[in-house]
């Protein structure tokens, strides 16, 4: 029998099983299901593919407040981007005034 070598980076999964995202909540899945049920707002889980690791960690990251609403002055991330070769803010203001 010949090992199969594993390629070097192999991503996380998209999608969890009850298990991950119960390792994740930091409990068993039959517990996982009473405390996800009293969470407002929580991802439901598809069928067909399970729980959506990226909708679940969004929920998260705003529950724990760790994204903010976008105000309507954000810049995309190409201005961002494109921000990055030009002069600092400091040095913008210094030349306005």
């Amino acid at each position: 029998m010949v090992a199969r070598k594993l390629p070097e980076f192999v991503p996380d999964p998209r999608y969890w099983t009850d298990w991950q995202l119960a390792r994740h909540l930091g409990c068993t899945p039959n517990t996982m299901h009473r405390k996800i049920a009293k969470l407002d707002g929580f991802p439901k889980k598809d069928p067909d593919f399970g729980w959506d690791s990226v909708a679940i960690e969004a929920y998260l990251n705003r529950r724990s407040g760790l994204t903010t609403a976008l105000s309507e002055e954000s810049h995309s991330v190409d201005d961002i981007c494109d921000g990055l070769s030009r002069t600092s803010l400091r040095e913008f203001i210094h030349q306005q005034g």
